[in-house]
Order: structure tokens, then C-alpha cells, then sequence
């Protein structure tokens, strides 16, 4: 089965669209048929449905499942499909517009944010979940090339860059200047343990990984940075949108 296209935006676009109450209530009231709500919330979405959450009068919660008016195959899709069908709630229901003017700010954060913490995981997923990708060949050398020039330059005192490497090297870092080299040093190690610690948590929020697994990609970034951590976001489109990994 074909991963669903339009559930991996699921989390961005419900938190966009949950702070247009008026839009959510006229979607519940005419496509729902629920006309004694008073207020509702838009909880999520997929190629075919999206779904809202209402409260009625009396207090009874329940959720309206609504059917898009056709099968959605790309996000850019998804925003004039719930624009048309808000027209076409509140003109029926004799409401003023509630999608016109400017986007509010508090509905791009709330979406923002959703976004960036989204860890969605299809229910038939295109790709294994339990993997690990090892940073490509050329990465890694050049990588641990620059790692190991400067430890070098941070650690090797000068006469024993003199007698195993060319002048040239010994020149360079003189000019770059032993403060220079140290704030290098620390900052590229700061970076890389941020880049290891970023990777960690994604592992475990995305509860798809072994305990070695986490281990594995965790140690991939701390030492390959965005290498790897390019590696584990590839992964992440493998599986919610069945993008080949290459």
C-alpha cells in the first residue's frame, strides 16, 4: 500500500488551522451537520479526510471526519481545497468570511512549531525504521581530515609537525595563530556535540531505533556532524514518503 502523501503535514497544518475557531465551527455545523456546536478545534488531516473536533451545547464532544471533495496528492493542495470548503460553509450558513486578510502570526508560530517537533510515523511505513546510515565515504574522509588537522595544529607541538608533514602546514599555522586554532578547536567540538545531542533526541522521539541503533547514529554525528545528520533526515523522508534512499 502507498504511503498516504498528505498525512506526514498532518501536525503543521492542524496547528495552522486550529486557531481559525470560526473556520473549524462552520466546517463542523454544515459538513459535519453537528448545527449545535459552539465551538471546534482542527485535530488532522489525510489525502481524504480531515478531522475536527466539536463540543455542543450541552457539552457532548465528538469528532466530525470530513471528506475532502477529492484525493489530495500534494501539500501545495491542502490550502485552497479547506479555503474552498470554508467558503463553502459559511456562505451556506450565511457567516462573514473568516480565511480573508493577512495570515494571524500566532497561527504560523503554533505551526512552526508543529513542524519542528513533528515526529509522524505512517502506519504502513515505506521503509524499514529500525536502520542505520552510515555518513557517505567522501564525508567521512573529508571530515575526519579537517578533524584530525585540528587536533594537529590544537595538540602536535612544532617540531613534530616539522619532521612528518610538509612546511607548508607548520606556516599555516602559525599564521592562524595558536588563539585563533584554540577557538576553532572548541567551537568545532561545541558544534559537534550539539549536532550528536540533536541527533539523540530525534532517535528517541521518533521511537523507531534499537538502543544501538541510537548509539550508532548518535556516535555518527558526534564525529561526522551534518554528514550523518543528513543521513538520519533522509531516512526520515524514507519512510513517511517513500523516497528512495540513494
Amino acid at each position: 500500500m502507498a504511503p498516504d502523501l498528505i498525512a506526514p503535514h498532518s501536525a503543521p497544518i492542524s496547528a495552522y488551522m486550529s486557531v481559525h475557531s470560526a473556520t473549524n465551527l462552520a466546517y463542523v455545523r454544515y459538513f459535519g451537520r453537528q448545527d449545535s456546536a459552539v465551538s471546534a478545534t482542527f485535530k488532522s488531516l489525510n489525502s481524504r479526510t480531515f478531522t475536527v473536533e466539536y463540543i455542543l451545547g450541552d457539552g457532548t464532544r465528538g469528532e466530525s471526519v470530513i471528506p475532502f471533495p477529492h484525493l489530495l496528492t500534494r501539500r501545495e493542495e491542502i490550502r485552497p481545497v479547506l479555503e474552498s470548503m470554508a467558503k463553502e460553509a459559511e456562505s451556506a450558513l450565511g457567516l462573514p468570511s473568516s480565511l480573508s486578510g493577512p495570515p494571524p502570526l500566532n497561527a504560523i508560530a503554533k505551526a512552526m512549531y508543529a513542524q519542528a517537533t513533528n515526529m509522524y510515523t505512517p502506519e504502513e511505513p515505506a521503509a524499514p525504521l529500525d536502520v542505520f546510515y552510515n555518513a557517505d565515504p567522501f564525508w567521512q574522509m573529508m571530515i575526519a581530515a579537517g578533524l584530525g588537522l585540528l587536533f594537529l595544529y590544537r595538540y602536535a607541538p612544532d617540531t613534530y609537525i616539522r619532521q612528518h608533514f610538509p612546511q607548508a602546514l607548520i606556516q599555516f599555522r602559525n599564521y592562524l595563530g595558536p588563539k585563533m586554532i584554540d577557538n576553532i578547536w572548541r567551537t568545532t567540538v561545541l558544534v559537534h556535540v550539539f549536532e550528536s545531542f540533536a541527533t539523540m533526541v530525534t532517535c528517541i522521539r521518533r521511537k523507531w531505533y534499537s538502543p544501538i541503533n541510537i548509539a550508532k547514529w548518535t556516535a555518527s554525528s558526534f564525529i561526522f556532524g551534518v554528514a550523518s545528520m543528513n543521513k538520519l533526515v533522509q531516512h526520515g523522508k524514507e519512510v513517511r514518503h517513500g523516497m528512495k534512499y540513494e
